[in-house]
């Protein structure tokens, strides 16, 4: 029973504001997109909701009605205010579940998985054919670690949408995590027809591929996405990897050429970009291009540590030495995860110098 909090006073009429106010503007936002008729169109039956409706309708006229009203939304609060005002599932006629199957994945990124299954269903309740609710339901149990079940739903999803991109990624996931390498691609490579720039999923074939021991044809995954993205910093350098293990040097070689004329645009291709340049002595080039980044991103751990190296090679081994302090002190777990960089690309009598044991 909504209970009342304050009498506002508008251009001499009381408008009364209660309990119930909040979870109606969620209401529009969530199932309506902010679209006040709609929801009047649903709710016309309900005295309660349509006497909210009109006090916040006055209301917006001098002031916004946002998230900001009814934030934070606890989902099993917002159930129990519709069992309270008999709004059940078979009310909702004119609605878009798009807010529900947001605030499921918000539910889902805080690891609050009952709460966004709950969701679910309700979004199910609501519209039994939802192919996304389906998808992420499915997606949200293969997370969870529940692959087969998972594959059932996303089954479904397909089924009712045959061109809902995220349910075959999500399958060509669940395959691959059962081993089923073949059955991983053949749903990636589904996604890729209706989505064929998503760069991810290149690189997920060429892993699939990969662990069935079919190098030549993750080349040729990585080779289509370069043809998409030629200076694709992270395709290059695992192509050079891929041609240098079936012996193809002069491939491998024209790759590392590739990411050398290149320069790093994205956190993802800054340690290979790196490793390249190092590897062909251009540490002075290194060093001014991490030193750019750190300036402008002190956080930046990676790019730090990976100055370590052209400082070394350039005699600065004080600096060298200051940075390894730093994060052993600040960050010593990554700096073990990424020590192997630096065990890859230093002498063991660099490594002595700057105290790397």
């Amino acid at each position: 029973m909504a209970e009342h909090i304050i009498t506002l006073v508008l251009s001499g009429e009381r408008l009364d504001v209660t309990t119930s106010t909040p979870f109606v503007v969620a209401l529009r936002d969530l199932l309506y997109e902010g679209d006040w008729e709609l929801l009047k169109e649903d709710m016309k039956k309900k005295e309660n909701i349509m006497k909210e409706v009109q006090t916040c309708e006055k209301l917006e006229k001098v002031v916004h009605l946002d998230e900001t009203v009814y934030e934070p939304l606890i989902f099993p609060e917002f159930q129990e205010w519709l069992r309270e005002e008999n709004i059940t599932p078979k009310d909702f006629k004119n609605v878009s579940l798009k807010g529900l199957y947001d605030l499921a994945l918000e539910y889902a990124d805080r690891n609050l998985y009952d709460i966004a299954h709950d969701i679910i269903k309700f979004m199910l309740d609501i519209d039994e054919n939802y192919a996304p609710a389906y998808e992420l339901k499915g997606s949200l149990l293969v997370e969870q670690g529940k692959i087969e079940e998972g594959i059932k739903f996303l089954d479904k999803a397909v089924e009712i949408d045959p061109w809902l991109v995220q349910a075959y990624a999500s399958l060509g996931e669940a395959y691959y995590n059962l081993g089923d390498y073949e059955k991983a691609i053949h749903y990636w490579e589904r996604e890729l027809e209706y989505n064929p720039n998503d760069k991810i999923t290149y690189f997920m074939i060429t892993e699939a591929y990969y662990e069935m021991n079919r190098k030549d044809l993750a080349v040729k995954a990585l080779e289509r996405l370069l043809e998409i993205d030629p200076d694709n910093i992270p395709a290059l350098y695992q192509l050079s990897q891929l041609y240098r293990e079936l012996g193809n040097e002069e491939k491998a070689r024209e790759m590392e050429e590739k990411i050398m004329n290149c320069k790093p645009k994205y956190p993802t291709e800054l340690e290979p970009w790196a490793r390249v340049m190092l590897k062909h002595g251009r540490y002075k080039e290194v060093a001014e291009e991490l030193e750019k980044i750190v300036e402008s991103s002190p956080l930046n751990t990676l790019a730090r540590l990976l100055l370590v190296v052209p400082y070394v090679k350039l005699g600065q081994i004080d600096k060298a030495r200051e940075i390894l302090d730093d994060i052993g002190q600040n960050n010593f777990w990554y700096y073990y995860g990424k020590k192997e960089v630096l065990d890859e690309l230093l002498t063991e009598e660099e490594k002595r110098a700057c105290g790397i044991s």
